[in-house]
């Protein structure tokens, strides 16, 4: 095992001398080690003596910058063991640490900023994702959108994980910890409500949309089977009724093949671009519509001006 590096001191800390017992001959010192176990569910345990925080960063992938640490107390001293990314302690290098509840915080601060960005990153991937889908006829993105799903719901997990790390430090279960830090931790609290309604708001966007596309998909699908079988009707009747014809001159029927080819991936085409096209209502036809307001119209103004 590792011997843990001193990072700082906090309020009344003295640090010991360098070698094994150097965590044992300090008090209220913080130190760093490197993350041997790893963390398998954030959460928090422990006494008044020996609390455990373990939290995690990042998105579980492998291109991704994740990554995880645990606070370990060891009587008055704090040992940080992290992960070889070093995320938290880049995090801490121009944070004032005072106390051992300041520090608690912070790690929780620091991993309530992670969820939002993380939130905000997946927001901006699904509009993308619905800039690229946008006059598509297939289901090309069901995958990619149920992958979102996959992704809120691990957020939702820690946003779990992390309130239910607040009730137990609200409950009081880590008083000596938590001394002098009670105003810092009603501001991280509120930091973590404000991230908990913003989840909820994109997790319901994110569902309709997946609802909304869910709808598309089918009526793409119906359009693109009504247009396939009125292709088949029509090579069906032009068959039946040049079948004997086609079958003795081979041209014709090389010729009436090449313009069903054509005329059906004309139809398609104008299918997948998915526009709307629309005729402008004409000036007489507006004019007879809103004659009636328009007279109603002149004649108030017309009273108006008289008075």
């Amino acid at each position: 095992m590792s011997q843990p590096a001193f990072f700082r001191t906090m309020n009344r800390g003295q640090h010991g001398e360098h070698g094994e017992n150097e965590v044992e001959q300090s008090s209220y010192c913080i130190f760093f080690d490197a993350l041997e176990t790893p963390v398998v569910k954030e959460h928090i345990s422990g006494d008044a003596e020996q609390l455990v925080l373990e939290l995690c960063y990042g998105e579980d992938k492998e291109d991704s910058d994740s990554g995880a640490f645990r606070l370990r107390q060891v009587r008055t001293n704090i040992i940080i063991e992290e992960s070889f990314r070093g995320r938290f302690r880049e995090f801490l290098e121009d944070k004032s640490i005072k106390y051992m509840g300041q520090l608690i915080m912070y790690a929780l601060q620091f991993r309530v900023r992670d969820i939002s960005v993380l939130i905000e990153t997946c927001q901006n991937d699904m509009r993308r994702l619905e800039d690229r889908l946008d006059n598509c006829i297939d289901n090309m993105g069901t995958y990619d959108i149920l992958d979102f799903r996959r992704r809120y719901t691990a957020y939702g997990r820690s946003i779990i994980s992390i309130k239910e790390i607040f009730a137990y430090i609200g409950k009081g279960y880590y008083t000596l910890q938590m001394q002098n830090s009670y105003v810092f931790q009603g501001q991280v609290e509120l930091e973590f409500d404000f991230l908990e309604n913003f989840y909820y708001l994109q997790k319901t966007t994110l569902i309709k949309d997946l609802d909304t596309y869910t709808s598309i998909i089918n009526n793409n699908i119906n359009r693109n089977t009504r247009l396939l079988n009125i292709v088949s009707l029509s090579a069906v009747i032009l068959d039946f009724t040049f079948g004997g014809i086609f079958q003795v001159q081979v041209v014709p029927r090389m010729i009436v093949g090449i313009m069903l080819a054509v005329t059906a991936f004309i139809t398609v085409f104008y299918y997948r671009r998915g526009k709307r096209y629309t005729r402008p209502v004409s000036a007489k036809k507006k004019t007879g519509l809103f004659s009636v307001d328009a007279e109603k119209k002149a004649e108030v103004e017309t009273e108006q001006n008289t008075e």
